[in-house]
């Protein structure tokens, strides 16, 4: 069974276990509409209703409880494996490894690398994976020692008992369009100004981004055009190419085509959390990994001129 579908029984189990999407969606780290939308495919997918609603939540249907029914079954077995194999691997955790977790790009590496330096040369593997709440999953089951999340102000994962978690910083989120884009040349772009062109975003499943773009929208006045939805960065950079926009990274490089621009007002940021478990074995450990997080940030400010100036004026002594 591969890792989405033991995604997908999960979610069915916490819908069911906390009788509501919202309660669930809290549990899951996730926003309610991206919730909705992911068990609306999961209904599609197997053909029928998985939950009625009812006046104070939801309840399975009689297809819901006969997977229901599977599904706890499944994820048991799949806990007791999982368990069995913390139990066998703590040894091996303890032994001076560093796993670290993070978004797909470059900050994971040089975070091990820099994790690695202030540990006298302590042995990092890494961790690649764009969903906060599958990060923090990985830290509970101890697959990795610290998470790097991405976060959205106001929309962050929800940590379970047991994890301890540090806003390292918050920075301004940019814009990507196309270098002949007709708004390229101005230094900052206002979000109502791009209301008629089409926007590239990940999918609502996939996090709180486009949730709290569209909020920023409304807030501006204007219902943006979402013409596509994806994760893929290389597909995402030929469409901004091709004419779309799109939201940049703080450590978004420009090139090829594209150019980066502040938003009028700064009305959306990017929170970077580190997390890590109350349980880290490894002397010195989450002592140093603050530290070495700004260490790998502070190598990426060549990337983005906007991101370089920014992080001068929020860490002028570092």
């Amino acid at each position: 069974m591969s890792e989405l579908e033991l995604r997908h029984l999960r979610v069915i189990r916490a819908v069911a276990d906390a009788g509501s999407l919202s309660k669930a969606a809290v549990r899951l780290g996730v926003s309610q509409p991206a919730l909705t939308a992911q068990l609306q495919r999961l209904e599609r997918r197997v053909g029928g209703l998985l939950f009625a609603r009812t006046g104070t939540g939801v309840v399975p249907t009689e297809l819901g409880s006969y997977v229901l029914s599977a599904a706890r079954a499944l994820l048991n077995e799949v806990d007791d494996l999982m368990a069995g194999i913390r139990q066998r691997t703590q040894a091996g955790l303890r032994s001076g490894q560093v796993r670290v977790g993070g978004a797909p790009g470059l900050v994971v590496p040089l975070f091990a690398a820099a994790i690695a330096a202030r540990l006298d040369g302590a042995e990092t593997s890494i961790d690649i994976d764009m969903h906060p709440a599958e990060l923090v999953r990985k830290v509970v089951e101890h697959k990795v020692d610290f998470a790097v999340l991405e976060e959205n102000p106001g929309l962050g994962t929800s940590l379970p008992p047991g994890l301890n978690s540090r806003v390292m910083f918050r920075a301004p989120l940019f814009l990507a369009l196309a270098a002949d884009h007709p708004l390229a040349t101005r230094p900052e772009i206002a979000l109502a100004d791009l209301a008629t062109d089409s926007w590239v975003m990940p999918p609502m499943a996939e996090g709180t981004e486009q949730l709290a773009f569209t909020r920023a929208c409304t807030a501006a006045g204007f219902t943006p055009i979402i013409k596509h939805q994806m994760s893929d960065t290389t597909t995402t950079r030929a469409l901004v190419q091709a004419g779309a926009v799109t939201l940049a990274k703080p450590v978004a490089r420009e090139g090829n085509g594209i150019v980066v621009r502040p938003i009028a007002g700064t009305p959306l940021r990017q929170d970077i959390v580190l997390v890590w478990h109350e349980d880290n074995a490894l002397p010195g450990a989450a002592a140093q990994a603050p530290k070495a997080l700004l260490d790998a940030y502070a190598k990426l400010t060549d990337t983005n001129p906007l991101f370089a100036a920014w992080w001068a004026e929020a860490h002028p002594t570092d």
